[in-house]
């Protein structure tokens, strides 16, 4: 969340739309909360490590890479670098693999709300970490600390390229809505194997959608800007598959009718076209990475009422059927309506990547006054926000 202080003032400076009152107050918190989210090495984590708050005390992919960036005027880099070692350490050097979280207390980890929810599925760590290190290092300067992970990195990226890109599109694919951290996306009939519904055979692996491939994108490109620093040849070679994940992007995913790149079910080749958040996170690929004209389509859509609501983003369409903001997190989290503040933050970091400085603070205002409500209500954060009512929803006490 705290992100939403770092890169969305930018915005607003750029476009004259403030929220003082509510600025400061977001303001406050984080600084007098931050360190909640520090934690020293223990157990099986070795390093420093991050965590997200509320019920989670595991170090998770995306939120320790969110709340450490957002974190580091306050002096978040050494547990940034440490959380991605952590993550690297326990990353299978043969097959690329690592779970979603690192828990300190297992090499297991359940990587759920409830410790005793361990139900066994593929789940693999999002292609974001190579970005959080290379956030760390830009940060302090310090390329040497993430060298002896150079073969943790390729392995990473490798495992994608084997183990989850579909051959005949070249399309990558998650293997469930969880991996993806947006639990029950609509984009998925079956959203994971905590669903009654799943069948491991049909539902594993059969989704791809444009997040996942706007990661992958940057993930090739971060650890190509390490083997530059490092010296090391191989960089035109990430660069090179960085440049197909885009290609495979624009070629398969996108709609021109639409205005938008789709998401597919590559086991029956069918094409899901439900907006949802996702749509957005092209626009984090820059200006390198989407065309002008169709980052121009993707903001046009984002910027409909059914998605830009009074508090935000919303996670789906309120045009979606099984649009709906009920407060839940067992079995899972609710992403089928509620405004979710990391998803807000990658968008608008996005738009402002292209220029499109009033609608990203336009969004920096809407997201900044539902936090600064939701303390002046309650006198701290939740997970989400129900996206027409304005009020937390769940995991009461969340900082990431």
């Amino acid at each position: 969340t705290g992100l939403v202080m770092a890169g969305f003032s930018t915005a607003q400076e750029k476009s004259g739309q403030r929220s003082d009152d509510d600025e400061r107050i977001v303001k406050a918190f984080v600084e007098a909360n931050y360190k909640e989210v520090f934690r020293e090495p223990n157990g099986t984590l070795n390093h420093p490590y991050l965590v997200p708050g509320g019920p989670y005390d595991q170090s998770w992919d995306w939120d320790s890479v969110f709340t450490g960036v957002a974190l580091l005027d306050l002096g978040s880099a050494p547990y940034l670098a440490g959380a991605m070692m952590n993550f690297f350490d326990q990353t299978n050097e043969t097959t690329g693999e690592v779970t979603i979280c690192v828990d300190p207390t297992t090499t297991s980890p359940s990587c759920s709300s409830d410790p005793s929810d361990n139900i066994s599925s593929g789940s693999h760590a999002k292609p974001v970490l190579i970005q959080g290190a290379l956030a760390a290092a830009e940060h302090t300067n310090d390329w040497e600390q993430f060298r002896p992970y150079s073969s943790k990195m390729s392995a990473l990226l490798a495992y994608w390229s084997t183990q989850r890109k579909h051959s005949p599109t070249g399309l990558f694919t998650w293997h469930d809505q969880m991996e993806s951290g947006a639990d029950n996306l609509v984009l998925s009939a079956c959203p994971s194997p905590r669903s009654d519904c799943w069948v491991e055979e049909g539902c594993g692996n059969s989704l791809s959608s444009p997040d996942l491939m706007a990661y992958l994108y940057r993930e090739n490109l971060a650890y190509a800007r390490f083997l530059d620093r490092w010296n090391l040849p191989g960089s035109d070679r990430y660069e090179a598959a960085a440049a197909s994940v885009k290609e495979t992007l624009e070629e398969q995913l996108w709609s021109e009718e639409d205005g938008f790149h789709l998401s597919r079910n590559v086991t029956d080749g069918s094409d899901i076209g439900a907006p949802t958040y996702a749509l957005g996170v092209p626009l984090w690929m820059g200006p390198g990475g989407l065309e002008a004209g169709r980052a121009e389509r993707v903001v046009e859509r984002l910027t409909k009422p059914d998605m830009l609501g009074e508090y935000g983003i919303r996670s789906t369409s309120s045009d979606n059927p099984d649009y709906n903001n009920d407060d839940v997190i067992t079995p899972y989290s609710n992403w089928r309506g509620p405004v979710w503040v990391n998803a807000n933050v990658v968008v608008a970091y996005g738009m402002l990547d292209f220029g499109y400085y009033e609608e990203a603070a336009g969004l920096a205002v809407k997201v900044m006054k539902v936090l600064a409500d939701d303390l002046r209500a309650t006198g701290e954060w939740h997970e989400d926000y129900d996206a027409e009512a304005g009020g937390g929803g769940s995991a009461p006490g969340f900082l990431s």
